[in-house]
């Protein structure tokens, strides 16, 4: 009895050293690290994406809360190059929904009053279109931890790096920016929660990336978003009536729009016969949602329209920060029009 007593003892403590060792590591990016956001607010710096990992709703709550937030913007990757001032937060990502974005609400205070900027993709209301995991439960954490994967994973990382098994990360920099980091920082966060690609720092370091032309195959144009698509999901769009619906009860100011596209992007999802039925239904719906809970919708889908070139969509899907400053000027311009009409009418 007591060599069993030892065994398990002996056993539970190799697994507690290797997953608190998995936990430092951390080299799939499924460990939330707020040391690593107080530092970075410290110096200054850039995070990269290395120490965010997939871990993106912890750390756009992180953004909202150590921040004066008054005015935030929600959405996909494609909004993640919105900024403003001291009191902007961009609690966009890679990921999102209708569904996120209504626990997001859920999650934040009532007051201060704030003002939302939603950028709504049409893909979401595509039932195929499936959320990946940016919010681990304690239990698939801990699984995680315990994986035999993750462990050999960590011990590779370690014989790379001779400082990772004493620093979880290392201070960079690129250009004159400070960046915390481990290997390449090849997309970084500032602490408004915006993103900022590799090259835009160094281009010498970080080439451009290019792609993202429509070939005709649904399954592989933008990560295959659009495949299959035949209808507007129920389910979602319940979701985001949801949101609308607990912003007003806040007293919220909601602004929606789509992300803007590239002319060619555009004509396709005007014109493709695969496509075209349900991204018209999205376009003509989106108004008549938002005006139904008193929020007010801005077509900003055209981005040439809002003075957007070719030039500003890398990846001819997301817009870069020339682009997104065009658009941040439109949706303010829509904000304070609205509140000069509402004085009007009061």
């Amino acid at each position: 009895m007591r060599r069993l007593v030892v065994f398990l003892a002996l056993t539970v403590a190799l697994l507690a050293a290797a997953a608190a060792f998995d936990w430092w590591v951390d080299p799939f990016g499924q460990v939330w690290k707020p040391d690593v956001l107080a530092a970075a607010r410290k110096q200054n710096c850039l995070v990269s994406e290395e120490l965010i990992g997939s871990r993106y709703w912890s750390f756009k709550r992180d953004v909202f809360f150590h921040r004066p937030t008054r005015t935030f913007v929600v959405g996909s990757s494609r909004v993640l190059k919105m900024s403003g001032g001291p009191h902007f937060s961009n609690l966009g990502y890679p990921g999102s929904a209708p569904e996120t974005i209504l626990r997001l609400f859920k999650s934040l205070p009532a007051s201060p009053t704030q003002t939302v900027l939603l950028g709504v993709e049409g893909f979401w209301f595509n039932s195929r279109y499936t959320l990946p995991t940016t919010d681990l439960s304690t239990y698939k954490e801990l699984e995680y931890l315990l994986a035999r994967s993750t462990f050999t994973h960590a011990v590779s990382l370690s014989r790379q790096s001779a400082q990772l098994p004493q620093d979880r990360w290392k201070l960079d920099r690129i250009g004159t920016q400070c960046v915390l980091d481990r290997f390449e920082p090849t997309i970084t966060w500032r602490l408004d929660g915006s993103r900022v690609w590799g090259w835009e720092l160094d281009p010498a370091r970080f080439p451009k990336f290019h792609g993202g032309a429509f070939t005709g195959n649904l399954e592989t144009w933008r990560n295959g978003y659009f495949a299959d698509w035949t209808a507007l999901d129920e389910s979602r769009l319940h979701a985001l009536e949801q949101a609308l619906a607990l912003a007003r009860t806040r007293h919220w100011t909601v602004v929606g729009f789509p992300p803007p596209e590239p002319p060619r992007a555009l004509r396709v999802l005007e014109s493709d016969p695969r496509l075209a039925p349900q991204w018209n239904a999205y376009l003509r719906l989106m108004p008549q949602l938002f005006h139904r809970y008193g929020f007010k919708w801005v077509n900003t889908v055209d981005g040439a329209k809002l003075g957007c070139a070719r030039s500003d969509f890398p990846d001819l899907f997301h817009s870069d920060a020339r682009c997104s400053r065009l658009l941040v000027h439109e949706l303010v311009s829509a904000i304070d029009n609205r509140r000069e009409s509402l004085r009007e009418i009061r």
